[in-house]
C-alpha cells in the first residue's frame, strides 16, 4: 500500500498547542483529488494540507489546500505551515520559498530552529469588495445594533480568499456572540463577485492591537482559531481606511486555542506567526 508521511503544526501559536493545528501532507504527487478530499473530511481541521511537486518554474513546490467541503484556492496558516515543514524536512535553518496555490504564487520565508520558528507570508494584492450592512450580520451573530462600529464599515476584502471584514465598537461584543447559522449564512449572501467565505468579527483593544474571532460556515464547529487569510485583507482594509500599516491580531481566545497574527503593509501585505512542529507520522492509504 502507497504511504506518505504527514506533519502535525501549530501555527500562529506563542508555543506548542496554540495556535491553529493543521495537518501537512507530504510526498503527494500520487494522491488523487478525491482522497485528498476524503483525508481532510476524516481529519476535520480547519484544513490539510497536501504537498506536491510545482508545475509553475517559477515556484519551489505546489500546495493543495482542502477545508472538509473541497479544496480552496489559498489559505493563511495553512500557508505558513506547510513551508515550515517543508523547510524542516530538509533539515534547514532560513530559506525563502515560492509556493503554488490556485490563487497563484506566494513568497514566504521561513526562519527554523528545531521544530519551532517563524515563518511571513507575502499575500497577494489585496481586492476590495462591496461595503455590507452590518446590521443583518450583527443579528445573526447575536449582537444589538449598538455594537456597530462608529467609524468602520463593514466589507468584504481579498488577497486570495474573500473576507468579510466586520468591526465592532468595542472587545466586549466578541464574548457576547451567540451565532444562528441559517440567519448568517443568509447575510453573508452579499452582492458582487467576490463572495466571503467567513466573517471576520475585529474590535480594537490599543493602537495596532485587535482582537478578533472567525465565524464560517465551511469550518469545523463554525470558527477558527487563527485566520491568516482573514488576517491579511483586514491588514489591508486598515491601511485603506485608517493609514495603519502594522498590527497585531489576537484571536482564538474564545475557543481556547490563542492565537496571534503580525500583519505588515507597508511594503505588501506580510502575515507573520509562530509556528510549532508537535507530531510525525505515516499514512497508508488505499
Amino acid at each position: 500500500m502507497p504511504q506518505s508521511r504527514f506533519t502535525l503544526i501549530d501555527v500562529f501559536a506563542a508555543r506548542p498547542l496554540e495556535g491553529n493545528l493543521l495537518a501537512v501532507v507530504e510526498d503527494a504527487d500520487e494522491i488523487d483529488e478525491a482522497t485528498m478530499a476524503t483525508i481532510a473530511r476524516r481529519l476535520r481541521l480547519s484544513e490539510t494540507s497536501f504537498i506536491q511537486t510545482a508545475t509553475s518554474p517559477t515556484a519551489t513546490y505546489r500546495h493543495r489546500i482542502f477545508i472538509v467541503e473541497g479544496e480552496i484556492p489559498f489559505a493563511g496558516h495553512p500557508s505558513l505551515g506547510t513551508a515550515a515543514v517543508w523547510t524542516h524536512r530538509r533539515g534547514l535553518a532560513e530559506v525563502d520559498l515560492v509556493q503554488q496555490t490556485i490563487s497563484g504564487e506566494q513568497r514566504l520565508r521561513v526562519k527554523m530552529v528545531g521544530g519551532s520558528g517563524i515563518v511571513a507570508l507575502w499575500q497577494n494584492p489585496a481586492n476590495f469588495g462591496p461595503v455590507v450592512e452590518p446590521g443583518p450580520l450583527l443579528a445573526a451573530l447575536g449582537l444589538p445594533e449598538s455594537a456597530t462600529h462608529s467609524a468602520l464599515q463593514a466589507q468584504v476584502v481579498s488577497t486570495g480568499l474573500p473576507t468579510l471584514v466586520l468591526p465592532v465598537a468595542d472587545v466586549d461584543a466578541l464574548a457576547q456572540v451567540n451565532t444562528e447559522w441559517e440567519a448568517f449564512a443568509g447575510a453573508m449572501a452579499v452582492p458582487g463577485e467576490l463572495k466571503p467565505i467567513g466573517c471576520y468579527l475585529v474590535a480594537e483593544t490599543g493602537t495596532g492591537a485587535w482582537r478578533a474571532r472567525m465565524f464560517s460556515t465551511s469550518v469545523t464547529g463554525g470558527e477558527d482559531p487563527a485566520t491568516g487569510s482573514a488576517a491579511g485583507p483586514f491588514g489591508a482594509y486598515l491601511k485603506e481606511h485608517t493609514g495603519l500599516t502594522k498590527l497585531a491580531v489576537k484571536q482564538g481566545v474564545e475557543m481556547g486555542c490563542p492565537s496571534e497574527l503580525r500583519v505588515e503593509t507597508s511594503d505588501g501585505i506580510v502575515v507573520r506567526g509562530d509556528v510549532h512542529i508537535i507530531g510525525e507520522g505515516v499514512l497508508t492509504l488505499p
